[in-house]
Parts: structure tokens; sequence; C-alpha cells
């Protein structure tokens, strides 16, 4: 006889708790083994290099950091959640929603809703751009300005390749790695304890989609992430299989990746301006049709299917 799952029992607090001590035990234990890993490659003296932000021009240290990105990633978001699932229900396809292929009309509606969204989201941006802080709280808003400049100084040092080898690295790291490890994480095992717990599936979607958005500690797109943390966690809910958001999640970080390799190799990009400036009302208030339209149809073809 099966005995049940140790974590079955547990109220979702607890499985909350249980689940943060596994991220936490998770990350130094690989990067403890990435360190050991990557020593023969690097030596000792890399990490010393790396805390100074002016050294992302080196190439070998940018190499370093894209290794250290890829296990840490592994550290925190894929290896976690699939331990956790087995820990809370043993059939860990069933437990994260991916023990079934989603059809084929559902993932062109998803992947033609994220590129319905981006006026939106460019229109997002550009608002949380120009937060302003009062001047009693100038000190946080320097940090804050610091921090995000600091993180995209790093990904702009990631993204500035142009062959072929760096572009499929940068596929891997960008949008492969975090379009499955996150959504494991944040729709595969927060959402469904948050709505466990709170009975309200509203605000499972929501209060994940802030810590999807607060994780990544960049204040000056937190808007647009939040918003994309929603929508992903309405796509979840609505399609009923965790494929569909790692789609749109995967979707949105290779156009990413995809528009700053043409951009290095002199194409000029216009995507990102789609939704900005003194004409932005009607694209914005047409992206806004158009993506619900989609999460309709989404919402359509699985009763459908049903």
């Amino acid at each position: 006889m099966n005995k049940k799952p140790i974590l079955q029992e547990f109220p979702a607090y607890l499985k909350l708790l249980t689940f943060a001590i596994i991220i936490f035990l998770s990350l130094i234990f690989i990067m403890m083994l990435g360190l050991i890993i990557a020593y023969p490659f690097w030596g000792t003296d890399i990490l010393e290099k790396m805390t100074n932000i002016e050294t992302f021009v080196n190439s070998d240290v940018i190499a370093f950091a894209k290794y250290f990105q890829i296990v840490s990633q592994f550290g925190i978001f894929i290896i976690p959640p699939i331990l956790f699932a087995f820990l809370d229900g043993r059939n860990i396809g069933a437990y994260l929603k991916i023990n079934f292929r989603p059809a084929i009309k559902t993932m062109i509606l998803a992947s033609c809703l994220i590129f319905a969204a981006v006026p939106l989201i460019n229109f997002l941006a550009e608002i949380n751009r120009q937060m302003k802080f009062p001047a009693f709280m100038s000190d946080i808003e320097q940090w804050m300005r610091t921090s995000e400049a600091k993180a995209t100084q790093l990904t702009d040092a990631f993204l500035n390749v142009s062959t072929a080898g760096g572009f499929f690295i940068n596929i891997f790291m960008i949008a492969v790695i975090p379009a499955i490890g996150e959504e494991f994480l944040f729709r595969g095992i927060l959402q469904p304890l948050f709505h466990k717990w709170f009975r309200n599936v509203h605000f499972a979607v929501i209060f994940s989609a802030f810590i999807f958005s607060f994780i990544h500690i960049q204040f000056y797109g937190f808007l647009p992430r939040l918003f994309m943390g929603i929508l992903l966690g309405y796509v979840f809910v609505l399609s009923g299989s965790l494929w569909i958001p790692i789609l749109v999640h995967f979707v949105n970080n290779f156009t990413a990746v995809l528009i700053s390799f043409v951009t290095n190799n002199n194409i000029k990009n216009t995507f990102e301006t789609i939704g900005t400036g003194k004409s932005a009302i009607l694209p914005v208030l047409l992206s806004i049709s158009l993506t619900g339209i989609f999460i309709y149809l989404i919402y359509h073809n699985k009763r459908i299917r049903k």
C-alpha cells in the first residue's frame, strides 16, 4: 500500500513555509556545487571580479555570470518545485498540471495573446519609469534607481551578442529556463497554495503575480511585470494547463532576446515603442480589447474540449 505524500495533511501556510525552506536549501546546495564545478575553469578570483559592475565588459566575467545565472535558476526555480510537488502529491506531472498536452488551438491563441498585450505592457512600463517619490523618500528612490541601473547594465551585458552561439545560450538562459522554472514556482506551486489558503482564486493570482514581480528587484519594471504575472495566472486558471503560461512566458522572453539580437546586428527595433508616447491611446485600447478577446477564446476553447 502506497504511503500518503509527506506534506499532504499540512495546512497551506505550513506548506508555504516548507517550500521556502526547500528553496533556501536547494539554492545553497546548487550554488556550492556550481562553484566547485566552476573552479577549474575560472579560478578563485572570479567572484571578486563580479563584485565590480564595470568588469562586465570582460567576456570571461560575462561567461561566468551567465553560467552562475543558469545554476541559480536551477537551484531556485526548477529543483524546489519538482521536489515539493513530489512531497505534496507524489505525481509531479499531475500536481503541476503538466501531465497532458494542451490543444494546438489553445497554444496558438496563447502565443497571439502576448503580442496583443505588447502595447499595454509598454504603456505600463512607460508609466513605471516616470515614478517619483516624495522628498523624504529620496534616499529610497536613489537606491532603487541605482539598483535598476546595475540590473540594466547586467542585462545589457548578457544580451550584447552577435553570434549564433551567444544567441542560443541567451535563449536557453533567458527564455527556456525562466519560462519553465518561474511558472513551476509561481503558477504551479505558489498560486494553488494561496488559493487553498485564502480560498479566493483572484487573490491567489494577484498575490503570486506581486511576488513574481517583486522578486526580480527591478522596481522601474514592476508594473509591466505585475501585469504579466496576472495575465499568466489567469491564463493558467482558464486553460487548466501549466504548459499555456509556460508557452506565453517563453514567447515573451524569446521575443525580447530576438529583438536584442537583431538590434545588435544593426536592424532597427520599433517593437518596444508601440503603446508609448503621445499617440499611445489607440494602440493601448486596441491592446486591451485584443487581450481580453484572446483570454476569452482560451477559456472558451477549454469549455468546448470538455
